[in-house]
């Protein structure tokens, strides 16, 4: 049950753009309805059922047990009965399904790791069936691409739309220049691409197998390219976080990085630090150093520690 947020953001889009280019709706009414479809109906089939079912397999397990092989295959059961669901009712499935899966993380229950275990295991199953699909797909349509154009397309892609995209949205963050580097050069993985590709296609829109076979030239370097340099670039970034803390590490969550909470940390001498230990109850002190400052640092100097008044 794991999905990209890109999808909320850009499927919706697309979806909405297949609309216009097959002239789906015909005035405001019709639009109305396709829009709260769309944008209502399949998210909220994938929130009940996916918090209804994560409840229920939650409640079901604690008076009967269940086997974690089969929590893990109800998981993604969730899943498909969303996108089922929402296709039944003439919302769209694939966003029915996003929401399902970010209702059962939201809904806080007791759910077995094997959920996560599974579907990570699921999903990269998948994910490489689906690159074999496509390359069967596209070895069919090479003729209809002029590789020259799509090639350079494919280099303005790589090395520089979508580097500078994420480096310009990672420098809100509170991340260091290493890690803006090594996110942005290798950014979302390209299957989401090309499945967003397939759905023009599914739709008859006119030049969408041009689409699709433009789409898999520039998939295709991209996991020449990105494949080539995963190993050397990931050494070389653990290398840096081996010799420094980097800001990025002092972060837990995502939402973490982009907030500025720039609030001072109070600060207190040595001096003052001592003549607090020396107290007959004495504050707590955290050792808060990490990374190579844990080792460099004189661990008996108080300046190297947090002070938290916990008494």
């Amino acid at each position: 049950m794991k999905g990209g947020t890109n999808d909320i953001v850009v499927l919706p889009v697309i979806l909405v753009l297949i609309a216009v280019a097959t002239q789906q709706g015909n005035g405001l009414g019709s639009w109305s309805v396709f829009l709260s479809k769309l944008l209502l109906l399949g998210p909220a089939i994938g929130i009940f059922i996916g918090a209804a079912g994560s409840w229920l397999v939650t409640v079901v397990d604690n008076r009967l047990g269940i086997r974690k092989e089969h929590q893990a295959l109800y998981g993604v059961g969730l899943v498909l009965a969303a996108y089922a669901a929402a296709t039944a009712a003439g919302g769209d499935g694939f966003l029915s399904a996003f929401f399902a899966g970010l209702a059962v993380v939201l809904s806080n229950q007791t759910l077995c790791d094997c959920f996560m275990e599974y579907g990570e295991v699921t999903s990269e199953m998948a994910m490489l069936l689906a690159f074999v699909l496509f390359g069967a797909v596209l070895s069919g349509i090479w003729h209809m691409v002029d590789l020259p154009p799509e090639l350079a397309l494919a280099a303005l892609v790589i090395f520089a739309i979508r580097p500078g995209v994420l480096g310009l949205v990672l420098s809100f963050g509170r991340t260091s220049w290493p890690a803006r580097l090594f996110v942005s050069w290798f950014g979302p993985r390209g299957l989401n691409s090309l499945l967003l590709a397939l759905l023009v296609v599914q739709a008859g829109v006119t030049g969408s197998e041009l689409l699709l076979a433009t789409v898999g030239v520039v998939v295709l370097a991209s996991l020449l390219v990105h494949g080539g340099t995963a190993t050397p670039m990931s050494a070389w970034y653990g290398r840096r976080a081996a010799r420094e803390t980097l800001a990025e590490e002092r972060e837990s969550t995502a939402p973490g990085l982009f907030s500025h909470d720039d609030r001072e940390v109070s600060r207190i001498s040595t001096e003052e630090l001592s003549r607090l230990l020396a107290e007959p109850d004495p504050p707590v002190v955290l050792d808060v150093r990490s990374g190579p400052a844990s080792k460099q640092a004189d661990i008996r100097s108080p300046a190297a520690y947090a002070f938290c008044p916990m008494r």
